[in-house]
């Protein structure tokens, strides 16, 4: 949920971010119009520039509340020393809840595939924001499951991208897999628990394994 406050403004600039999401995630970034969302937030068209200075401004807040509330509600875990299988098993479990949990927004999830597809001014606030944390304790933890300091660094991203890669692969493939995969199938198989198993499962066997690493190690 947006941010809220009882003032008149604050009113507002509640009622311009809760009518932008659905506009932006609909129609994009570009094609959105600040007259647009002013009609459906029932206010001037001044306002946007009131409370935010422009149509970006607006879009870059947002943006931070739907990623901010997301966070709070998958956070990224804690790394855990002594069994960083664990860890990894959490972090994939807090990747495909991020990516697959129900949104009762009905537009979030769309909003932010957009900005995968068509990244604007706002994206790399997003990558170091949001992505980066769990990045890089998918990095740590990866390197506390190898745990052979002669594997180069550029391996173990390959493998911290592949788990994300995978995790993806089930919301931007999602209309395939409801063509190649009965529904009986999907409720019991691919839901967010089972998909984190399979993925974690993976990972942890391509780790172990001498013809996974070694290969991508150059000589």
């Amino acid at each position: 949920m947006l941010d809220s406050a009882p003032s008149t403004e604050a009113d507002t600039r509640t009622r311009l971010l809760d009518a932008s999401g659905p506009v932006f995630a609909a129609r994009g970034y570009d094609r959105a119009t600040v007259r647009e969302i002013c009609t459906a937030a029932g206010v001037n068209i001044a306002a946007v520039g009131y409370h935010f200075g422009d149509k970006l401004g607006l879009y870059r807040e947002l943006i931070r509340q739907v990623r901010e509330a997301r966070q709070r509600q998958f956070p990224t875990p804690n790394h855990d020393a002594g069994d960083p299988a664990q860890t990894l098993s959490r972090i994939v479990h807090t990747l495909m809840s991020r990516i697959l949990a129900a949104d009762p927004s009905g537009w979030e999830s769309q909003l932010m595939i957009r900005e995968m597809q068509s990244p604007t001014a706002v994206f790399p606030d997003i990558v170091l924001e949001y992505f980066k944390p769990l990045h890089d304790r998918l990095i740590e933890t990866i390197s506390a499951l190898i745990q052979d300091p002669t594997v180069p660094d550029h391996v173990i991203q390959n493998l911290a991208l592949s788990v994300v890669g995978q995790c993806a692969h089930y919301k931007l493939g999602a209309e395939v897999i409801e063509i190649l995969i009965p529904a009986n199938v999907r409720k019991t198989h691919f839901n967010v628990d089972s998909l984190s198993r399979h993925i974690t499962a993976v990972t942890l066997a391509a780790i172990r394994s001498e013809e996974v690493i070694r290969p991508q190690i150059e000589p």
